[in-house]
């Protein structure tokens, strides 16, 4: 009875080895569901904020993208408003010059109708004078008769200049006037001129009053009527260039006015770009590092699952171990086993070589008497050592 109670004794102490390995097997468990359940949540995090940022990243490139083209679009609509404003500038330069020319040909037609018109008016003036007194003195004197003769060439050559040569006066008419002329007063020969005149005074009179005066009074008429209209015209020319130049500026100013517009917005598009650079660089960077960060931490979890599958392994096969030949052979001696964190390899060979359990049996008969294993606070030191046997090879633990 006393070896069969020693008996009992010893294997409530291993009983009790194994259920602490049950329960660190259980708890290395539980920390791997708790670390599982940690890493499924930053996976998410990794596949989430990867997925955004991502998406961040597209968004912005595509607003990369549409600024470019709005800014080309900008720029080909500020060339295009420089051309307006140099070919306004253009057409007013032009139209200035316009003016200019017309002003000086206005002067000069000005100029030749302010001639021709005292030309005329003297012209009319003398003939008038000229008729009135041929028909007011049947027998004129031969001075008054050159007087009249004078009047008349000089009239005759103002016609010819004028171009109202056509229907001109009878040949005997004209040679009689310029037989007066050519006639020296002083000379007895005088008086054929004067018996000439006599002879055709009905003709003189009529040339005088009837062809040439209604030619110049008429001339003068369209003299002044071509004045009326060259001013008119001219008038008319010149408020169409103004008009012109008044829209040119205005065009040019409108135009200056959207330039400005345009090259604020190449401006703001510009600097919209350079942020969406900037944001894209950055969200890329972090990409980069999240998927760095994301990759060690997968890494260093792959490790973690193959180290925690290999600390059940060892945990299952360590309480294999003592559920089989060291529950059988052993005695309290195997709670100092324990605690000498034997590897799993020693462990084997402690259990199948009879000398050896023998001796561990001796040295748990002298454990007896010491405080429990768990009472010494144990379930520490042994969560330790069973993490401890993967590593320890047997030549260090036998030594």
């Amino acid at each position: 009875e006393a070896a069969t109670e020693a008996k009992q004794q010893k294997m409530a102490a291993v009983d009790k080895a194994l259920s602490l390995l049950e329960k660190l097997k259980d708890q290395v468990f539980e920390e791997g569901e708790i670390e599982a359940a940690s890493y499924n949540k930053f996976a998410c995090f990794c596949k989430e904020r990867t997925a955004e940022k991502l998406g961040a990243v597209k968004k912005n490139e595509d607003e990369k993208t549409d600024l470019v083209a709005e800014i080309q679009q900008l720029s080909s609509k500020r060339d295009s408003l420089d051309e307006t404003i140099k070919k306004a500038g253009d057409a007013i330069t032009s139209a200035e010059k316009a003016m200019k020319g017309a002003t000086k040909e206005r002067s000069k037609t000005k100029g030749l109708y302010e001639i021709n018109s005292a030309d005329l008016k003297q012209a009319l003036f003398a003939l008038e004078g000229a008729i009135k007194m041929l028909k007011s003195s049947k027998s004129p004197s031969f001075a008054q008769l050159r007087s009249v003769s004078k009047t008349v060439s000089t009239a005759f050559t103002l016609a010819d200049a004028l171009g109202l040569g056509s229907g001109a006066p009878k040949r005997a008419t004209t040679a009689f006037f310029q037989q007066v002329l050519d006639s020296d007063e002083a000379a007895p020969a005088n008086e054929v001129p004067m018996e000439d005149y006599k002879y055709h005074s009905d003709d003189i009179i009529s040339m005088l009053d009837d062809e040439l005066y209604p030619r110049f009074r008429q001339a003068k008429v369209d003299i002044d009527k071509e004045e009326v209209e060259s001013i008119k015209s001219h008038k008319s020319f010149m408020q169409e260039k103004v008009h012109e130049i008044k829209t040119l500026k205005h065009k040019v100013e409108q135009a200056k006015k959207d330039k400005e517009g345009t090259i604020a917005d190449i401006e703001s598009s510009n600097q919209r770009l350079s942020t969406f650079e900037t944001v894209v660089l950055d969200d890329k960077e972090y990409v980069n590092k999240l998927s760095q960060m994301c990759t060690d931490k997968a890494k260093t979890w792959d490790q973690r699952v193959k180290t925690r599958s290999a600390e059940l392994q060892t945990l299952t096969q360590a309480i294999g171990i003592i559920k089989g030949a060291v529950s059988e052979k052993t005695t309290a001696a195997t709670i100092r086993f324990a605690q000498q964190s034997a590897s799993i390899r020693y462990a084997k060979t402690v259990a199948s070589n009879p000398a050896d359990m023998d001796a561990i049996e001796s040295a748990a008969e002298d454990f007896e008497a010491a405080p429990s294993f768990l009472q010494q606070g144990a379930a520490g030191s042994a969560l330790a050592s069973v993490r401890r046997l993967r590593g320890a090879p047997l030549g260090d633990e036998a030594a």
